[in-house]
């Protein structure tokens, strides 16, 4: 956990963004490049699985093998191996990619857990290049591209899932994290919708508000008690897609 924290820090302060900065995807990539190297706590490092994944799981939204989107360190990958799920998990960061390997290897899963670098937008230069996945997970990956590049992005999730495929993905609505686009839960939903279309091949099977938690220390005050909390519940849309498989050619 941050030590030292203040109860104010965010993803934006973390970034040293402003109130005027306007992300873009190669801002933002950078500077979570930075943040890998620089070898300290990161907000989205809980050391575990994300409670939403497990009740996913719990829920049987996993099936087959598993992509994980920008996987981190690995730790919802590394939970659905102890289920006994096949998962390759990427990211941009062979930093992470390192460590997600270690933990993976620590925890006895390693031979369930394949991690690999690959760039989300152009997955076919990659080591996944031609292979197709039964689900794909995204926790908190689509919110590091702007709105004008996540257009891309879902176009290589649904090359890399197979027809029939499901993709359970998770996007923090925190304002204040995302203060160049995100406008709220609400605002979220009507903007997934819009990227998830059936005319780019996809199927929205539904969305809930959920909690995301980060690795921020936060105090709570209730009824003048102040209370310490190891990490911080921020609100999030879980958002289930589908790929259709295509019609059956009659006789």
């Amino acid at each position: 956990m941050f030590t030292n924290a203040n109860y104010f820090l965010n993803f934006s302060k973390l970034l040293g963004l402003s109130k005027e900065t306007k992300v873009d995807c190669e801002t933002s990539q950078n500077q979570i490049l930075k943040m890998y190297e620089s070898g300290h706590e990161i907000p989205w490092d809980l050391r575990k699985a994300q409670p939403s994944i497990e009740r996913a799981y719990d829920d049987g939204l996993f099936q087959g093998i598993v992509l994980d989107a920008g996987c981190g360190f690995g730790d919802n990958a590394i939970f659905l191996a102890k289920k006994g799920m096949k998962v390759v998990g990427f990211d941009f960061s062979d930093k992470a990619v390192e460590i997600a390997k270690d933990r993976a290897r620590k925890e006895g899963v390693a031979h369930l857990c394949e991690f690999v670098q690959a760039d989300a937008l152009n997955l076919a230069e990659s080591a996944l290049r031609g292979r197709a996945f039964d689900t794909v997970l995204d926790s908190a990956c689509l919110q590091c591209f702007d709105p004008a590049t996540q257009g891309r992005y879902v176009e290589n999730l649904a090359r890399a899932l197979r027809p029939g495929g499901s993709l359970v993905m998770l996007v923090v609505c925190n304002q204040s994290q995302l203060r160049s686009w995100c406008r709220g839960l609400q605002w979220m939903e009507g903007h997934l919708a819009g990227l998830f279309t059936p005319d780019r091949g996809w199927l929205i099977r539904g969305m809930e508000h959920v909690t995301f938690l980060e690795n921020i220390p936060m105090v709570r005050i209730s009824k003048g008690v102040r209370t310490f909390e190891p990490v911080t519940p921020s609100p999030c849309v879980l958002l289930l897609a589908s790929r259709p498989r295509p019609p059956l050619l009659g006789p």
